[in-house]
Order: structure tokens, then sequence, then C-alpha cells
């Protein structure tokens, strides 16, 4: 099966000193025929962003994470379809919330990257599961000096 997504996606800031932010993303997503059958999962949309304060020079963040998605095309069960007594799944829908935060990983002298820690809390499912997700994100930075970081010191 192979997929193709197509995104874009922006961030606002609502201070001169760039501290208060909403970032969003939208995406769409459709997928081929799965290898060796007839069935095709349902094209996706998703929008996801979330609003949050900076802190340190943009080395920490917290705020409030968000998502949405929705099927928007029906799975297409190829010869199952056809059957008398087979159940064709709905178009699912789930949206989700919860905290963020992104930390630096650092020493006193040198910033190794950053942590995202994210909860979120699905709610409003139709269709498809509903849970709790915890994602811990690290990013990676060339070892640099903490001072060439935006200016400043991170301790």
């Amino acid at each position: 099966m192979w997929s193709f997504e197509l995104y874009g996606g922006t961030t606002v800031y609502f201070d001169e000193a760039r501290t208060w932010h909403f970032a969003a993303l939208a995406s769409y997503e459709t997928h081929g025929k799965k290898d060796g059958t007839n069935i095709r999962v349902g094209d996706l949309v998703t929008l996801e962003g979330g609003f949050g304060k900076s802190f340190m020079d943009g080395a920490l963040s917290v705020g409030i994470a968000c998502f949405g998605q929705w099927k928007i095309s029906d799975d297409d069960l190829g010869l199952l379809s056809d059957l008398p007594g087979v159940p064709t799944p709905g178009k699912h829908r789930v949206f989700g919330f919860g905290p963020e935060v992104t930390i630096p990983l650092a020493s006193k002298k040198t910033l190794f990257g950053f942590l995202t820690l994210r909860y979120l809390k699905d709610t409003g499912a139709r269709s498809t599961l509903e849970g709790d997700t915890f994602l811990a994100i690290s990013r990676a930075e060339h070892a640099a000096a903490v001072d060439d970081y935006q200016g400043q010191s991170v301790e």
C-alpha cells in the first residue's frame, strides 16, 4: 500500500517578543490499495496545533496541544463489500487535547537539544477507538555553546 500526504502549517505570534504563539498544521492523506487485495483505506483530513507561552528566550515552552481527524471517504473493502451481512466501517472522527511542554537538554555550557512531552486525551470519537496518548519527542542539536542559543545562557 502506498500513501501520499499533503500538508501545510503556520505559526502566529501575539506579542513583539514572540513569547505567546499559536501553531497549526493541516494535512490530507490518501492511500492506494493494499498489496495483493482490492482493499483501499479511505482518505483522512487532520488538523493539529496548539497555543503556548515560551520562556528563556524560546528554550522552554508550555501550552495546550489539540487535534481533530476526519475520514472523508469510505474504506473500500473490495469483494468483501459485496457480501451480504458484512458491515461497512463508517467514516471515523476523533478529537484530542492536552498539555505540552518543551524543555532544553543542556549543561551549563552546551545545548544538546530539546525534549517535548505531550499528553493528549481523545474525545468525541465516532467509528474508531478513543484513548489517551503520551508522546516524548527529542530533537538533537549540533552541540553548541549555550550562549550561542539566541544570545541567552540556559542554566
